[in-house]
């Protein structure tokens, strides 16, 4: 099985990316939104003090997935998705925490990149409830939480 950390701006593509049949995804803004008991963007994109709960809240899930539910070969799938890091403390705490617990794991990174008029026509036409900033201002945001220093520090390890 390999690790996928699977990042992007906003509208990018993250959550229709097609990983094929054999993958299971977890997707950082449902830790994010129980944790914050909300579903609202304006309260998650606030979530920047809760990045080590956050990232022991997948950890736990990790672990849960390698120690019960892949059980054998046939039951694990080819990809294990981290869908939508924002911020590089919670990734280095799931690096340490994947080289530590399953260090023969095969980890990959990927950012998906997709221009900003293409992402704000996205934006506005899914017209997700949870969508109570403007694209501009939710897009400003999660560069507020980290993605934007995630983006830089991603790009100069060379693992996007």
């Amino acid at each position: 099985m390999k690790v996928v950390f699977l990042f992007g701006e906003i509208c990018s593509g993250k959550s229709t990316y097609d990983f094929g049949q054999s993958v299971v995804k977890i997707v950082v803004s449902d830790k994010v939104r129980q944790l914050m008991k909300s579903d609202d963007r304006e309260v998650l994109q606030s979530s920047k003090h809760l990045d080590f709960r956050i990232a022991d809240e997948i950890a736990e899930d990790i672990w849960h997935y390698q120690n019960f539910i892949f059980e054998d070969v046939e039951s694990t799938p080819q990809y294990l998705v981290i869908d939508g890091i924002r911020q590089y403390s919670i990734l280095q705490q799931l690096e340490g925490y994947i080289s530590r617990g399953f260090p023969d794991t095969e980890v990959e990174y990927k950012w998906l990149e997709v221009d900003s008029a293409e992402r704000k026509r996205r934006f506005e036409a899914r017209k997700d409830p949870k969508d109570t900033l403007s694209f501009e201002e939710a897009e400003k945001r999660d560069n507020e939480l980290g993605l934007s220093e995630l983006f830089s520090i991603l790009k100069e390890q060379n693992k996007i």
